[in-house]
């Protein structure tokens, strides 16, 4: 009896270490160019959840923005990842940072915001859409994961 019920503790507490990661990472695959070199099509790569943190050199993934306003009219992000488009990009500057002259804007970033670039210079991203609210960040890329299909998707 006592190790049924101690098989059922560890199967619990697997079950809820579980839940907690699928709350805390996501992988997303990349697809596009955006990134390039860092990152290529088909690259994996895990996604701590959440937007705490965030400083110029972080590589995020952010919602996708609307073709007609950029960011300005997407409404802050739900938490789910399937069924979604996605964005993965380098915060240049955050609230109150100059822009770098590279994205094209004047002034200082908003606060709640941030300024992306992609690494590659055809990359679509504050230079198209400017500056994105910090509502539309999923998280902070953590690190590169082996490559394969996975459940979301970032791109241009």
């Amino acid at each position: 009896m006592i190790a049924v019920a101690g098989a059922v503790l560890l199967a619990s507490g697997a079950a809820a270490a579980v839940l907690w990661l699928r709350r805390r990472y996501v992988v997303v695959t990349v697809q596009g160019r955006s990134m390039a070199p860092t990152y290529r099509p088909g690259d994996r790569v895990l996604v701590r959840r959440g937007r705490s943190g965030v400083s110029a050199g972080d590589v995020v993934v952010v919602g996708e923005p609307d073709r007609e306003t950029g960011w300005r009219g997407s409404p802050p992000l739900d938490g789910r990842v399937a069924g979604r488009g996605w964005y993965i990009k380098r915060v240049v500057a955050t609230a109150g940072d100059r822009y770098p002259v590279e994205v094209g804007l004047r002034g200082a970033c908003p606060a709640g915001h941030v300024a992306l670039l992609g690494d590659n210079v055809l990359s679509l991203d504050s230079r198209e859409h400017g500056p994105c609210p910090e509502h539309q960040i999923l998280g902070v890329v953590a690190r590169r994961m082996a490559a394969a299909g996975g459940p979301g998707a970032a791109g241009p």
